[in-house]
């Protein structure tokens, strides 16, 4: 997710715990923040984000953004990205990345009284998809795209004691579910 810091500088967050859902004419981006986090002030200062899409490759990087989180500093090009305006959102984007979304905020919600954790919902606006990304067929376009998916605090199912630091998944097969014959 970026976002612009208050002065203005590019703001980056490793994140991985969201939803994109809607239909055509109205698709939004759901995110959950803690309110302590940069990125929930910013949202909240600037009414918007992108949410930038990197494939596993570029998972250095990605978590070179969190060791590169200074109050001033731009936490993208600190990173090894580079910073690419949005078409219709001052947030920047990360040009690097195959799929990027620019988001308006439009609600934003406690998940209850006391707790720290928010729900942000936000109208896609706009989306930019790079054309190693417009395979139609999608194994096809999962694989070129290289998802990540970031599995946090990970448990043991067993005996549920925490396992160890977080781990890295790839997403890269979709399965059909619904036979052909049903409309």
């Amino acid at each position: 997710i970026t976002t612009r810091k208050a002065n203005g500088t590019a703001n980056a967050n490793l994140h991985s715990w969201g939803l994109l859902i809607g239909s055509k004419d109205h698709y939004m981006s759901v995110l959950a923040l803690m309110n302590t986090t940069h990125t929930y002030a910013n949202i909240l200062r600037e009414q918007e984000w992108c949410i930038n899409i990197p494939s596993v490759r570029q998972y250095p990087q990605c978590f070179q953004t969190i060791q590169c989180n200074e109050p001033d500093n731009d936490e993208i090009t600190d990173a090894g990205f580079t910073l690419e305006a949005a078409k219709l959102v001052k947030a920047p984007r990360i040009a690097e990345c195959l799929f990027n979304l620019e988001c308006q905020l439009e609600w934003e919600r406690c998940l209850s009284t006391g707790n720290q954790w928010y729900l942000l919902a936000g109208r896609v606006v706009h989306a930019a998809v790079d054309e190693a990304a417009m395979v139609p067929e999608p194994n096809q376009r999962l694989q070129a795209l290289g998802l990540m998916y970031n599995v946090r605090s990970t448990i043991n199912p067993l005996d549920g004691r925490y396992y160890g630091p977080n781990t890295l998944g790839l997403l890269n097969q979709v399965l059909k579910i619904v036979p052909d014959d049903i409309s």
